[in-house]
């Protein structure tokens, strides 16, 4: 298929907990071009054993000792599939993305993280402060790789746009065929209300000559508007200086749909949608619930539509009440109106340790 045109494309952001398969597939059932995984550590990774699902349909790679489903995928979305690696070593990243590259389109390594678990161990954030080792890295997954195998990285800002820009054309050199800029610094906390950089994305597309993928507060699509409306473009690829992509976080795991250009799709409906997706890729039902406590949050940056069934005040809080103690997919079916039939699930179907039963004797460890 080629690398990746990216031109034009809004994008699924990678977001630990959030980019999980159902919800990477109803993005792209509602328009998203590509989407990416949440971040992977490489040894993580590499302790899973591949392992072909017949019985969901899915490519699930699961850990030897725990029998946990680490990354789970399926054929739908081979072809728009980037997954996001964390790593700070060329070899174990390169061993990594091997191990995964026959079914995903690209791989992402993540130099934009802040989380203790990422930067403490020399990944994520971290990675913009040690440009040398970032160099080896993409330089040895790019020789490494099929080369129909996109390679890109997201990042943050640094301190300044020109040590940013500087940063983006070593991606480049590297073998980056595209580079994600996350417009915040590794300082800057969206949290408390520190908006993203959008003023620097013309600056940072004209530094390079790869594709830029803008990110940061595209939370509806009238952020999406504005923000193209500041560039000067009535949408993203038309010019040099401005980002050939856009690339949504919490937007998208508020409202898979908000990649839907032409028309807005009831947000109950998207709700429904959600569930019966994770139901049929036996999704964890703890991450499940976790995705729907997302999306039924109140939050004053959500949009006003985005409340199911219109629940406000006491009344939805008391819903987000139930929604929190929900012990099972069957309960969790019902109280959001899903039809759901557990008889029709194998045994440990939406269990943190399904994958268990589904590892060869001769991977398993006792």
């Amino acid at each position: 298929a080629g690398l990746p045109d990216y031109r034009g494309m809004e994008i699924l952001s990678p977001m630990v907990r959030g980019s999980c398969l159902p919800l990477r597939l109803c993005c792209l059932q509602y328009g998203a071009g590509l989407v990416y995984s949440g971040v992977t550590i490489d040894r993580s990774i590499l302790e899973c054993v591949r392992v072909e699902n017949a019985e969901f349909g899915c490519v699930d790679y699961i850990n030897r000792e725990e029998g946990k489903v680490i990354y789970s995928t399926c054929a739908q979305e081979r072809e728009r599939l980037i997954f996001q690696l964390g790593t700070c070593d060329a070899g174990l990243a390169t061993r990594a993305a091997l191990h995964v590259c026959r079914d995903v389109r690209g791989i992402d390594i993540n130099m934009g993280c802040t989380a203790p678990f990422s930067t403490s161990g020399g990944m994520g954030a971290e990675l913009l402060e040690k440009p040398e080792v970032v160099a080896d890295i993409l330089k040895s997954l790019r020789r490494e790789l099929p080369a129909e195998t996109a390679l890109s990285c997201k990042i943050r800002m640094l301190p300044t746009v020109a040590q940013t820009c500087d940063f983006m054309q070593l991606c480049e050199r590297s073998g980056a065929n595209a580079v994600a800029v996350h417009m915040r610094t590794p300082a800057e906390d969206r949290n408390k209300g520190q908006p993203a950089h959008w003023d620097a994305a013309a600056q940072l597309c004209s530094a390079v000559n790869i594709p830029v993928i803008a990110n940061g507060d595209f939370l509806s699509r009238s952020h999406i508007a504005e923000f193209w409306e500041r560039l000067g473009a009535s949408t993203c690829g038309e010019n040099a200086a401005a980002p050939a992509a856009l690339m949504v976080a919490r937007g998208a795991l508020w409202n898979p749909s908000i990649f839907s250009r032409q028309e807005q799709v009831p947000f109950d409906d998207v709700v429904r949608n959600y569930i019966r997706t994770a139901a049929r890729v036996n999704n964890i039902f703890f991450n499940t619930k976790w995705a729907l406590r997302e999306m039924v949050s109140q939050n004053e940056q959500k949009p006003a539509s985005l409340n199911f069934a219109g629940l406000q005040g006491a009344a939805l809080r008391r819903f987000r009440n139930k929604v929190d103690n929900l012990p099972n997919m069957s309960e969790c079916c019902k109280l959001f109106g899903v039809d759901h039939d557990t008889s029709a699930y194998p045994h440990k179907a939406f269990a943190i340790d399904y994958g268990r039963r589904l590892l060869p004797a001769s991977a398993a460890v006792p």
